[in-house]
């Protein structure tokens, strides 16, 4: 293509570009509220609110009187916010970093707390990682301005990036620090000044702010340094970075020594087994939603066809990268996309673990994804050859039009994979409301809190919560106490707590047609002309 056609080339491909990140920026803040507010963002609320979950256990616990308002109340800010109350809870839960949640506590006091609130924070993060992914591609590609142009429109369209940016949790942000990062990193390298390394310093305080598993984009790093840097005032650079990066994080690292066991406990689920066939599934699915997400259930042929497709697709970029571009903007983005998720499916496959089946723990990999594809499609967009040149386009388009279809696809949804246990949540409190004075009983587990608060989002305000402590249920005279005319429903009832039954009663299991497991709704129906009695004392 000459030079006309070339800068022709590059008019169409920014506007259609600034097309792509305004539809997702569109996607990003619409119907914030439509989706189930799961387990893990009611722990937000809890969290940002002030209120330290193994208090809020032993407070609701055994309380036939709770309601759904009750636990309402709880992740919502009280009558006087404290940061140190905020701070305090944040604490306790050492996994996450403070920052994203000390933004919610800020905004929750000027604005109140909120579904579309929490998540708006979020999908702001997600719309200011759009110029960063442009900043970062011009660092890497500063001859080709085009490519930075379709990995901006890649990303703006990019269906996992929907997802979080959706999500009342700090992986957005963590996003922003990866990408501010990966591009400060380069240009400490090329201008070889001090405030290049400070601003490199300053871009991993964000990330570490963002996520533990920074971690990962650190070794990343570290070993395209190892690779590709012989002299030593580069490695002072980027040792003193570092230095500055982790000084920043200091006041959580410190957190995580005085609360190890803590972490232990709560992190303890990722050391867990999960078959190998199972894990390699999802670690497909990582990659293609980058591309394409339509929430298909696993046993769909396309969570087969799909990762293939995109994962190939990954893998010629990275050969395109190797073949045409300097071994160093091949070696960074190489080292970028492949050694996190190696560490993670490496970690997984000696201990027998599963921390791998985690989408978000991909995000060091997976922001790097259009990136690549962007230089793929733009070489073959400016390419000599005509019909080539159709294959770019068809290739471009084909991309924006599988994500946009999937971000309407998932904005228009009232679920999603990333809501995991709580998936049916929503569903499930819409069948309960029909019951005739329903009361709820939770029994316990580790995540019995999480979803009782999840559901008292969609529950009426005024219907009875009965968290159980023992997986064992009340006798007969005290359900029938406790709710003398309604109906009893147990709420995801597990094996255990179905043993205890009271003898003569029946269990009703939900109609085998409803949108989630028959035993996530299970009726107690006491024998017929049982009488209520009144609970002693």
């Amino acid at each position: 293509m000459g030079g006309v056609g070339l800068a022709q080339g590059w008019v169409w491909i920014r506007r259609l570009a600034l097309g792509a990140v305004a539809v997702g920026l569109v996607l990003r803040f619409a119907n914030l509220d439509r989706k189930v507010y799961w387990h893990d963002e009611a722990y937000t609320s809890l969290r940002v609110a002030g209120y330290v979950g193994p208090a809020v256990e032993k407070a609701t616990a055994d309380r036939p009187s709770l309601t759904a308002a009750d636990l309402m109340r709880y992740q919502q800010m009280p009558p006087a916010p404290s940061l140190a109350d905020c701070w305090t809870a944040l604490v306790a839960n050492p996994e996450h970093p403070p920052l994203y949640y000390l933004l919610a506590h800020g905004w929750g006091r000027l604005f109140g707390a909120s579904v579309a609130g929490y998540r708006a924070i979020a999908a702001l993060f997600g719309a200011i990682a759009l110029p960063v992914m442009f900043w970062l591609a011009r660092q890497l590609f500063p001859l080709r301005p085009a490519v930075a142009w379709v990995a901006v429109a890649l990303l703006a369209v990019s269906p996992v990036q929907l997802v979080y940016g959706q999500e009342a949790r700090e992986y957005t942000l963590w996003v922003v620090g990866l990408l501010l990062a990966h591009g400060s990193l380069v240009q400490a390298l090329h201008q070889k000044t001090p405030w290049a390394w400070v601003t490199y310093g300053l871009a991993l305080g964000l990330a570490w702010y963002g996520s533990l598993v920074t971690a990962l984009l650190g070794l990343s790093h570290l070993v395209y340094m190892a690779l590709s840097q012989r002299r030593v005032r580069p490695w002072v650079g980027y040792g003193l970075a570092n230095g500055l990066g982790l000084l920043l994080f200091a006041p959580w690292i410190w957190t995580l020594v005085q609360q190890w066991g803590r972490f232990q406990k709560v992190t303890g689920w990722t050391r867990e087994p999960s078959p190998l066939g199972f894990l390699a599934q999802l670690w497909g699915l990582h990659y293609s939603a980058t591309v394409v997400d339509f929430n298909l259930p696993l046993n769909h042929p396309f969570t087969v066809v799909g990762p293939t497709l995109v994962l190939g697709l990954g893998a010629i970029a990275l050969g395109h990268l190797w073949r045409h571009y300097p071994r160093s903007t091949a070696l960074f983005l190489t080292c970028g996309l492949l050694i996190p998720p190696l560490v993670l499916i490496g970690h997984d496959i000696l201990k027998a673990a599963q921390i791998s089946r985690n989408t978000r723990y991909f995000l060091p990999s997976l922001v790097l994804m259009p990136l690549a594809i962007a230089v793929l499609v733009t070489h073959w967009l400016t390419f000599s050859q005509r019909w080539v040149r159709g294959l770019g386009a068809a290739l471009l388009a084909l991309v924006l039009m599988v994500g946009l279809a999937s971000g309407v696809t998932n904005v228009r949804a009232f679920t999603w994979w990333n809501k995991a246990f709580s998936s049916s949540n929503r569903f499930i409190a819409a069948d309960i409301n029909q019951l005739p004075d329903p009361m709820v009983i939770v029994g316990p587990s580790n995540i019995a809190l999480g979803e009782a608060l999840s559901l008292s989002h969609y529950l009426r305000p005024d219907t009875p919560v009965w968290l159980l402590s023992d997986q064992t249920l009340p006798t007969a005279a005290a359900l029938r106490a406790a709710h003398p005319q309604g109906s009893l429903v147990l709420f995801k009832a597990s094996p255990d707590l179905l043993e205890t039954v009271p003898p003569g009663w029946q269990i009703a299991l939900a109609d085998e047609a409803a949108q989630f497991s028959p035993y996530d709704v299970v009726r107690l129906i006491p024998p017929p002309g049982s009488q209520p009695r009144p609970m002693p004392g």
